[in-house]
């Protein structure tokens, strides 16, 4: 067909410029590991059994909900997904303390702007998942309560800030059993703001610290029960 023969060209000539490589090439699209990603998905099940809903705060182009609500589709975990990002990068007031006062290069503040939420829709109606509900707003001022009881929460929106002001209101929100995964745990880089965030919402709260896989910093609600 004229479509399949024109699309063989553009890939050719992609590969032979590197133009669009990653959209006619790549074909791994997750910012987690499969040993991560094998880790959420059995923290997920784990709690099949723990009243409330799944929360993914900090989702980008939604790579990891369709897996993530794809492997809950297969394993029969009928949960409320929910999916919480602002589609628009991050905010200028989180973006700036990372570069003054944490000494971040300065082009962090426009990492992951390219987004919209209506392309993450869409990308979840390709990819054939229809459980998620998404919400566009900051994680910091979102009223986790209105979804309350939460049994899992993948938090993954980088920044000290953010981080920050979202720990305390998930953990509150949270059955006892359930568990608040907090990615880029891992000192070094761009987003160790995420770190800072875990370490001392451990540290006042009585905590242990328990990072796995490399950079997945965990809390459980039956560790400590914040008052």
């Amino acid at each position: 067909m004229l479509a399949d023969a024109l699309r063989t060209r553009i890939k050719d000539l992609s590969f032979r410029t590197g133009l669009y490589s990653r959209t006619f090439f790549e074909r791994y699209p997750y910012c987690f590991t499969p040993n991560q990603l094998i880790f959420l998905a059995n923290s997920l099940l784990q709690r099949r059994d723990i009243p409330g809903c799944v929360v993914e705060a900090g989702v980008y182009q939604g790579a990891t909900t369709i897996f993530l609500a794809r492997f809950m589709a297969e394993n029969i975990i009928g949960k409320r997904y929910v999916s919480i990002d602002t589609f628009a990068g991050f905010l200028p007031v989180h973006a700036e303390h990372e570069i003054r006062v944490r000494h971040k290069r300065w082009r962090i503040r426009d990492i992951f702007s390219d987004n919209k939420k209506q392309w993450y829709d869409y990308s979840l109606k390709l990819g054939n998942v229809t459980n998620v509900e998404s919400h566009q707003a900051d994680i910091g001022s979102f009223d986790f309560d209105k979804i309350a009881p939460i049994a899992f929460c993948l938090l993954d929106v980088d920044f000290y800030i953010p981080t920050k002001e979202a720990l305390p209101k998930i953990y509150r929100a949270m059955s006892p059993g359930g568990i608040i995964v907090v990615d880029d745990c891992k000192a070094g880089g761009d987003w160790d703001g995420a770190l800072q965030s875990y370490r001392e919402f451990c540290a006042e709260h009585a905590i242990r610290e328990t990072i796995v896989c490399e950079k997945l910093g965990l809390i459980e609600k039956t560790r400590c029960r914040v008052t």
